[in-house]
C-alpha cells in the first residue's frame, strides 16, 4: 500500500513538472516569434466551426512561412522601423513596366500626409530561369520585391495574397496599416494616409469597396468556380474588392488566424472576406476606393476624391503623377492636391461616378 501511494505521488509530481515544462515551452515559442504558428497549429483547431456557409475543414495552412517558402524574402524592407502604411502590390513576374511606373510615381514615396509609407511588390515564380534571373537583378537594384516559391498563376492568387499578409505579419509587424493593391492601381497615398491617420479607432479595420450578397459561381468551367464542398452558403459574407483594400495591423493577424480553417481557393478577395468574417471583422465600406470601375483621366477625382483608381496603365501612371505635381521616383505631393473647385469637391463621388459611367458608353 505504501509503495502504491508513493508511486501515485511520484506520477503526480512528474505530471506537474511536465505541465510546467510545457508552459515554459509555449512561452519560449511565443518569445521567439512563433506565436502565430502556435495559435494556428495548436489552439485554433479547438475552436468551433466557421460561421455562415464556411465549413471547418482540415487543410494544410498555406500562409505559414517556413525557411524555404520565399525565393526573395526581403527581410530588411521594414528596417530599421516599420512604416505607418505598408503597401503590398500583387504583381506578375512579367509586369516589369507596371512596377517601374509605380516606382516612378506614387510607389516611390516614403512619406504621405506626414506619415512614413513603403511600397513593395509581391510575386511568385516565373516560367523560366531567364525570367527568374531578371527578377533577381531587379530585386538587387530596387530592394522592393518579395517572391514566394509558388508558380505565379491566376489560380494561385489566393496563395499570393495569403503570403503577402503573412510576410507583413512576420517581417513588418510594426506597420499600423497594410494595403493590398493590384499593379494596375493608381493609389492616392496622401489622401489615403490622411484618412487612416484621422481614424479615432482603427483597430480591426478592414477597409475598401465592399461587395454585399455576392452569390458563389457554381459553374465548374468558370475560373471563379466555388464548389459547394468549399462554401455551401447561398451568398458570401461581405468582402472588399481585391483591387485595393486596407487592413489594420491587428486585423492582418486576425485574418491569418482564420486561414487554416478554410479551404484556400479563390476568388482571393472573397477568401480574405471569409477569413475576416470568421475572425469577427466586419468590412468598412468606402466609395472612395474605386473598386473595379475604370475612370478616364480627371485631376480632381485622381488627386482629391478617390483613394484608388483601377485599370491605370503604366504610361498613364506617370502622366497622372505629373499632373498631380510629381516629378518621378515618388517626388510628388505629400498632401492631397488641391485640384478640385469647391463645386467639384461638393459633388465629390457623384461627379466621379458620372465620369466613370460616361467612360463605359
Amino acid at each position: 500500500m505504501a509503495l502504491r501511494c508513493g508511486l501515485a505521488r511520484l506520477r503526480h509530481i512528474l505530471a506537474r513538472l511536465l505541465g510546467v515544462l510545457g508552459v515554459l515551452g509555449v512561452l519560449g515559442l511565443l518569445g521567439a516569434g512563433h506565436g502565430e504558428e502556435l495559435l494556428s497549429w495548436i489552439l485554433l483547431p479547438l475552436l468551433g466551426t466557421a460561421a455562415g456557409g464556411d465549413r471547418d475543414t482540415s487543410v494544410a495552412p498555406l500562409v505559414l512561412l517556413g525557411p524555404n517558402d520565399l525565393m526573395l524574402p526581403n527581410t530588411e524592407a521594414c528596417q530599421p522601423r516599420a512604416p505607418f502604411l505598408l503597401v503590398l502590390v500583387a504583381s506578375a513576374p512579367a509586369h516589369v513596366g507596371h512596377r517601374e511606373a509605380i516606382r516612378r510615381s506614387w510607389g516611390g514615396a516614403r512619406r504621405a500626409s506626414g506619415y512614413p509609407v513603403r511600397t513593395l511588390f509581391v510575386l511568385g515564380l516565373p516560367d523560366s530561369g531567364a525570367e527568374q534571373a531578371a527578377l533577381e537583378r531587379e530585386a538587387q537594384q530596387h530592394g522592393d520585391l518579395v517572391q514566394g516559391r509558388f508558380h505565379d498563376t491566376y489560380a494561385n492568387l489566393t496563395i499570393k495574397t495569403c503570403m503577402l499578409l503573412r510576410w507583413a505579419a512576420a517581417l513588418c509587424p510594426g506597420a499600423a496599416f497594410v494595403a493590398k493593391v493590384d499593379d494596375d492601381i493608381f493609389l492616392n497615398l496622401p489622401a489615403l494616409a490622411h484618412h487612416l491617420g484621422s481614424l479615432a479607432n482603427p483597430h480591426g479595420l478592414y477597409l475598401g469597396r465592399v461587395h454585399w450578397w455576392v452569390r458563389p459561381n457554381r459553374d465548374p468551367h468558370s475560373r471563379y468556380h466555388v464548389p459547394v464542398a468549399v462554401f455551401a452558403g447561398a451568398a458570401f459574407p461581405p468582402y472588399c474588392s481585391g483591387t485595393a483594400y486596407v487592413l489594420s495591423g491587428d486585423a492582418v493577424r486576425q485574418v491569418l488566424v482564420a486561414v487554416p480553417h478554410l479551404v484556400a481557393v479563390g476568388p482571393e478577395d472573397v477568401f480574405v472576406g471569409r477569413c475576416a468574417h470568421r475572425a469577427g471583422l466586419a468590412p468598412t465600406h468606402t466609395a472612395r476606393m474605386g473598386g473595379a470601375i475604370r475612370l478616364s483621366l480627371d485631376a480632381c477625382c485622381y488627386g482629391q476624391v478617390l483613394f484608388s483608381i483601377h485599370g491605370v496603365q503604366p504610361a498613364q501612371m506617370g502622366h497622372v503623377w505629373g499632373l498631380l505635381g510629381g516629378h518621378g521616383w515618388g517626388e510628388g505631393p505629400e498632401e492631397p492636391t488641391g485640384l478640385c473647385t469647391l463645386l467639384q469637391w461638393g459633388l465629390g463621388l457623384l461627379r466621379c461616378k458620372v465620369l466613370a459611367l460616361f467612360e463605359k458608353l
